[in-house]
């Protein structure tokens, strides 16, 4: 990845930040629950990213519904798992310089699970990433962080906790997760 330096500051700061979301998740399941002890250990008390987000849904989401924020609410969930999707391409995949100008990535558990003798990286089913992608994925990061904090506080307004809600960020679309 020396080749890509600014390609792999971003994915850096992907894998990393992903666990900012996280902590953004339990939050907003913790303020509307009204139980950070048991959002904490039921969302983290096991591994693994996906039954952490359905775990969230679980606890959190009767007490949006009642508040009238479901669909906000199923909205930040929906980018969560769409960032869930990023973070899992780069944690799970290789990276290497195919001579394209283009960061290519590949899933090797994918092609070990494949019969057949593989001789080489050719084998590997090739996506592309460059800096105007990755930089996409990690404005969509930021917005999924502000959604998720904007339900969090919009739940609390509307329960008398809180009397000021940042701003509701505007709609991103998901951006793609290679070339």
């Amino acid at each position: 990845m020396t080749k890509f330096p600014a390609e792999s500051a971003i994915i850096g700061r992907l894998l990393t930040g992903y666990t900012d979301l996280e902590l953004d998740l339990l939050h907003a399941v913790h303020n509307a629950t009204g139980d950070f002890d048991g959002a904490l250990k039921r969302m983290f008390g096991a591994r693994g990213e996906t039954r952490r987000i359905n775990t969230a849904v679980k606890l959190g989401r009767p007490s949006y519904v009642a508040l009238g924020l479901e669909a906000d609410f199923d909205g930040a969930v929906d980018a969560m798992r769409h960032c869930l999707s990023i973070r899992n391409q780069y944690a799970h995949h290789t990276f290497w310089n195919d001579n394209t100008g283009k960061l290519a990535i590949g899933a090797l558990e994918d092609v070990a699970r494949q019969p057949g003798p593989f001789r080489d990286l050719a084998d590997v089913q090739v996506e592309h990433v460059d800096c105007p992608l990755l930089q996409e994925q990690e404005r969509y990061f930021r917005f999924t962080d502000a959604l998720l904090a904007w339900v969090n506080y919009e739940g609390r307004r509307l329960t008398g906790k809180v009397n000021v809600t940042p701003p509701k960020p505007a709609p991103m679309s998901p951006p793609k997760l290679h070339l």
